[in-house]
């Protein structure tokens, strides 16, 4: 079997599939979406295209190898997602020729259901509980929410206005949700170190289950300084690009919690690599998970095959969230906040082409990217 074409897909604002075919007939998709940089991408994509074509696609280990080291200027994010979507894709291939979902390549299933966690954001923390509520309410147990929604953009960050922000929302969810349900604090990386400690000291007494991005990302060894300050757990990873970004973080012991994102770490490949580096560390995966539907189906392949997944970022499970069947006809299941085996061969979905060439053929690229999700819309973090 050998690769024939290599396409990618504009479908939104933000997203980007990826398509590879074969001489067989037998294709794959994949998943390249990353915030900010959907035609850097796709264009990436087809500058691989010349490493991909007439190779054997279920060479995966070797395709990985030759697109990380033979691209001599490589690394960043849009490098690193295209390889992500091209790396799903051969995956989807593989299980889809063998008859079998990939978890089963990856080792099989150690688990038989994944926890799953949802958000909630609003402008007070009235509403925020209410919403908070609302969503533990449909059986889900684990909530991550953001605050500081008040600030002046044009100031970068207001620290002290989002430390106020974010312990009052904690404080309301976790009047309204109680003892039972699990709560994630969400920094987005907004702080300097010396407010990320003032925002984790009020909150040891609500708590919460991690941290989240407590502060920047662009010098981990700072995530010290504020680790020895609390002993509330601390998480982060959802930039980080391949095992060697993850590396600091895990063998210097910063966080409790890495956060790979199946679309920007190198795929489902990547993702078992820096799993199981962590494992070694007693660390555990939450895999940050807020693309589209093809990313969350190899996210869930591989988090049924990791043994050490603690739960996985879905903000589908709110109800007023969840993804609709513009772009596939099937989708994983899930039921009371926790998500089950992946049916069908390769990835197990099936998508809907007609709607993926309309949705390119109609691109036009966004003024402004700022929190825009799948569908082009303004997102709430």
């Amino acid at each position: 079997m050998k690769i024939v074409d290599v396409k990618s897909y504009l479908i939104s604002p933000t997203g980007v599939f990826v398509k590879i075919e074969t001489d067989e007939g037998i294709t794959g998709y994949g998943e390249a979406t990353i915030l900010y940089f959907p035609q850097s991408v796709a264009a990436m994509i087809q500058d691989m295209k010349g490493y991909l074509i007439g190779e054997d696609p279920q060479r995966i280990e070797y395709i990985w190898q030759s697109l990380f080291r033979d691209m001599f200027m490589r690394g960043g994010p849009v490098h690193s997602a295209a390889m992500s979507g091209i790396d799903m894709a051969l995956w989807d291939i593989k299980g889809k020729y063998l008859n079998v979902p990939v978890y089963q390549l990856l080792g099989g299933l150690v688990r038989d259901r994944v926890r799953l966690y949802g958000h909630v954001a609003g402008r007070s923390a009235e509403e925020i509980a209410k919403k908070a509520k609302k969503l533990a309410d449909t059986g889900v147990n684990m909530i991550r929410f953001r605050g500081f929604h008040d600030y002046d953009a044009q100031s970068l960050h207001d620290h002290a206005l989002g430390v106020k922000q974010q312990l009052e929302y904690l404080e309301a969810i976790r009047a309204a949700v109680g003892d039972e349900v699990d709560i994630i604090v969400e920094c987005h990386g907004r702080y300097d170190p010396e407010w990320a400690i003032k925002l984790a000291k009020g909150a040891e007494k609500f708590n919460p289950f991690f941290i989240e991005d407590p502060i920047r990302h662009e010098n981990p060894q700072a995530m010290a300084l504020v680790r020895s300050h609390t002993t509330l757990p601390l998480a982060i990873g959802e930039r980080a690009h391949n095992k060697w970004d993850f590396r600091e973080l895990i063998v210097n012991n910063y966080v409790d919690y890495i956060r790979p994102d199946i679309c920007h770490c190198g795929g489902i490949t990547e993702m078992k690599k820096i799993a199981a580096l962590a494992e070694t560390f007693y660390i555990n995966l939450v895999p940050h998970n807020t693309q589209g539907p093809l990313a969350y189906a190899a996210t869930m392949h591989a988090a049924f095959a990791i043994s050490n997944v603690a739960v996985v970022e879905a903000a589908f499970v709110n109800p007023e969230n969840r993804m609709t069947d513009r772009f596939v006809k099937s989708f994983p299941e899930f039921e009371n906040g926790y998500a089950l085996p992946p049916k069908g061969p390769g990835l197990g979905i099936e998508v809907n082409e007609e709607e993926i060439i309309a949705a390119t053929e109609n691109f036009k690229p966004p003024i402004n990217m700022r929190l825009r999700g799948l569908d082009g819309s303004v997102m709430d973090w």
